[in-house]
């Protein structure tokens, strides 16, 4: 029984008992002593006010597993039998946790993931144990026969008599025992063995651990007082904080709370010159619950009456060794001068981390620079030289059992929930030679290069999609349809056995042009080679409509050759996923046939949109899809897949690709041509005729009145323009080249600078601040 089974809804008052009895399995017997002993001494009339407030309650637990959250996708993830997961929820409306078994889970693009669970209800066996406590009876979950949780509009398996929806993130997970278990469970239940389930831990427990859960999940934090009422005290000191202390703690941090409470720690500590701390970082990097995705947590471990926590939120650059040096950081400053300090950590990276940066400083500072989170560790050696402290790691087995490391790793995942994240003011740190600001916000405290080279990559992956000729792929990204992150590994995939193999770099290019639209169609050439095509730019197979990139692969005349090779590459999945799926291998085909990439080939349908994808060298989420059901991990359906389009991507190019070039020979020679004349198109006509053809050539204007070429060209491979771009000045001035370059900025004389360089002044970037 719980606080709030004895309250009422509003936290103010002590229920009447006759109302606490109705939920009770055993509503007999007079008032019980505990009710007497509540009511005299938390309640201050007879009307059961409480002298307290709960509007903050306490968080105990934050240990709680959830279930993984399946990938978007349109169609609804069906769990297999045998690998349905036991999961539970804390529901507000009963104040009650609610079991069940997972059934499916609809992840829609643009929507919060949906759970349907098959109802298990708790059954109470205090009568048949009289001599057990609460924490000892047996914990038994039977099935439901139905109740109003009981959702009526379930798409999917009907046997379940009770099944109910639940948002997916509100899950948690929970442990059965063996089916020996049950069979050796004493007293025994007249209950057939595959009717009831047998929890491996109590009912207070999961009920405590779900209303946990349900707290973080609306966004309270642990009431938790730094400074004990009680706080230990050594006799033969007083708790003074040193001026040394107070400088430190004010100039490393910039806000006022968080100042306040490792003041407050810091002279509770201050009589003690043996410390040990415990400490852990926490990084979730799906976002899947409130807060910042990293926390930081520690508990001290030696004191004698009780020991102190501090957590705290991190953001920038997120990684579970950042909050882990952020959590030494708050522990080493909070210690009495020339302390000796033990700190115990389940992060070997963070141990490493201290010793690599302890001495790099003063023999390298630009190798120092490029040491991961270097603000962070240039604090702690300065924290550590200004206390003259003495400093003991020691490494410790994560979730081995060690109370003291649990309380440390709940402190982290706490700490996720802090409004106020923990910022580091480094200006005034003798080792930080130089730090960059991105954007006047952001301390770049990693390697310089590699960090903006990130953050340009995805700039320029944006200019990329931004691209006119691209809008269509644009698109496709926004409405989910492409799974970017296995196209990536598409497009560096190598299907030959030898990595230089000239069939490999044909591959490359072919998957580029495809995925770009810049094969080499009639409008692409009457573009580069205006002189030569001469605007005959119409369908070499219909005649009827300009041939580009995109009319090639809705060519009605290439209907059937298209529509025959899907039939194929059905075909070929159909027996590739017959050859190693793990699970539900009689639906094989229908899964096939009836999916978008495949299911209009077999009815002779309009191409469907996701099928013009796989046409241009991307792998779709419908493609993933198929395999999802039929295969267990995703690093078995990468290691089929990757094979897989290898063998698409050759068959589109020589069934479609080819087709096309025959007839596109046949024409050029009847126009007279050669390869020769596109090879050596600079020779062959002289600049002027070039430039005048350039100057009659259509030109698209956009809504800022500037003038751009038809066509793409790759951000990535145009260094003529990159080179005088803000980005690459930003780069080579951050960099340690800056210093002793010389002749470097040769390329830049005599080279009229752009539009988007400034002119005179290399000093007014505002991209960046030293």
């Amino acid at each position: 029984m719980f606080l709030d089974h004895i309250i009422t809804k509003d936290n103010a008052f002590l229920e009447d008992y006759e109302d606490i009895k109705k939920h009770l399995v055993h509503k007999g017997g007079k008032i019980p002593h505990w009710y007497n002993f509540l009511k005299d001494n938390i309640t201050i009339n007879n009307q059961g006010r409480l002298i307290f407030d709960l509007d903050k309650p306490i968080i105990q637990n934050l240990t709680a597993p959830h279930p993984s959250i399946p990938p978007e996708d349109p169609n609804t993830l069906h769990h297999p039998k045998r690998s349905q997961q036991w999961v539970a929820f804390w529901a507000p409306h009963l104040s009650d946790i609610i079991y069940g078994k997972l059934l499916s889970t609809n992840h829609f693009p643009n929507c919060n993931p949906v759970s349907y669970m098959e109802h298990w209800i708790h059954k109470d066996l205090s009568a048949s144990s009289l001599n057990s406590t609460p924490c000892s009876t047996p914990n038994i979950i039977v099935r439901c026969q139905g109740c109003a949780q009981h959702f009526s509009y379930y798409v999917g398996d009907l046997r379940p008599k009770c099944i109910i929806q639940v948002k997916h993130k509100e899950l948690i997970l929970f442990d059965t025992l063996s089916k020996k278990k049950r069979e050796d469970l004493y007293p025994r239940l007249n209950i057939p063995i595959k009717d009831f389930q047998l929890l491996k831990y109590s009912h207070p427990h999961y009920r405590l651990l779900a209303f946990n859960d349900f707290l973080i999940q609306q966004g309270h934090n642990s009431t938790i007082n730094f400074r004990p009422i009680n706080p230990p005290s050594d006799d033969n000191s007083h708790n003074i904080i040193s001026p040394i202390k107070k400088m430190l703690i004010t100039k490393l941090f910039d806000d006022v709370k968080i100042i306040e409470d490792l003041l407050e720690i810091s002279l509770t500590l201050s009589p003690f010159t043996n410390l040990e701390f415990f400490t852990d970082g926490s990084y979730e990097p799906t976002h899947t619950q409130e807060g910042f995705s990293m926390g930081y947590g520690w508990t001290t471990s030696n004191l004698t009456n009780v020991n102190i926590t501090y957590n705290g939120s991190l953001k920038f650059f997120p990684s579970s060794t950042k909050a882990e040096t952020m959590a030494i950081l708050t522990a080493l400053i909070v210690c009495p001068s020339f302390g000796k300090i033990t700190i115990n950590t389940d992060s070997q990276a963070a141990i490493d981390s201290f010793h690599k940066s302890k001495n790099l400083h003063s023999t390298s500072p630009r190798r120092y620079n490029k040491i991961n989170n270097n603000i962070l560790w240039s604090s702690i050696h300065y924290i550590i030289k200004e206390l003259s402290l003495q400093v003991r790691f020691i490494k410790v087995k994560a979730h081995s059992g060690n109370a003291f490391n649990d309380i440390a790793d709940i402190q982290a995942k706490l700490g996720r929930t802090q409004p106020i994240p923990t910022t580091i003011l480094h200006d005034h740190l003798p080792h930080q030679n130089i730090t960059l600001n991105w954007n006047e916000e952001i301390p770049l405290d990693k390697d310089v290069r590699k960090c903006i080279g990130t953050i340009l990559n995805y700039r320029r992956l944006d200019n990329h999609l931004n691209h006119p000729s691209l809008n269509s792929i644009k698109e496709a990204t926004k409405t989910h349809l492409i799974d970017w992150a296995l196209s990536s590994k598409w497009f560096h995939y190598n299907g030959r056995n030898d990595t230089t193999s000239p069939l490999h770099s044909k591959d490359i290019k072919w998957k580029i042009r495809c995925s770009t639209l810049t094969l080499p169609t009639l409008d692409i050439l009457n573009r580069n080679f205006p002189l030569i095509i001469k605007d005959r730019i119409n369908c070499l197979l219909c005649d009827t409509c300009t041939e580009s990139n995109v009319h090639l692969w809705e060519c009605p005349q290439l209907y059937e050759k298209i529509r025959n090779c899907f039939v194929t590459m059905g075909n070929k999945l159909i027996d590739l996923l017959k050859l190693h799926a793990d699970k539900l291998s009689l639906v094989i085909t229908d899964s096939i046939k009836h999916s978008k990439t495949f299911r209009w080939a077999y009815r002779s349908e309009p191409i469907h949109p996701v099928a013009l994808l796989f046409l241009k060298s991307y792998i779709t989420n419908d493609l993933v899809g198929i395999f999802r059901p039929h295969i267990n991990t995703m690093k078995s359906i990468i290691t089929l897949l990757m094979p897989y389009m290898h063998t698409c991507s050759l068959l589109i190019k020589t069934e479609i690709w080819k087709t096309r070039n025959q007839l596109w020979k046949i024409q050029r020679d009847n126009w007279g041509l050669s390869k020769k004349n596109f090879t050596k198109y600079r020779e062959l006509y002289t600049r002027s005729q070039r430039a005048i053809a350039a100057a009659n050539r259509p030109l698209i204007i956009n809504e800022h009145n500037s003038i751009h070429e038809r066509g793409y060209i790759n951000p990535f491979n145009d260094f003529r323009n990159f080179k005088l771009d803000k980005d690459f000045l930003f780069i080579l001035f951050s960099s340690s080249n800056f210093l002793h370059s010389g002749a470097f900025f040769s390329h830049l004389e005599n080279v009229s600078f752009s539009d988007n360089v400034l002119h005179n002044s290399f000093y007014n970037f505002i991209i960046y601040n030293v």
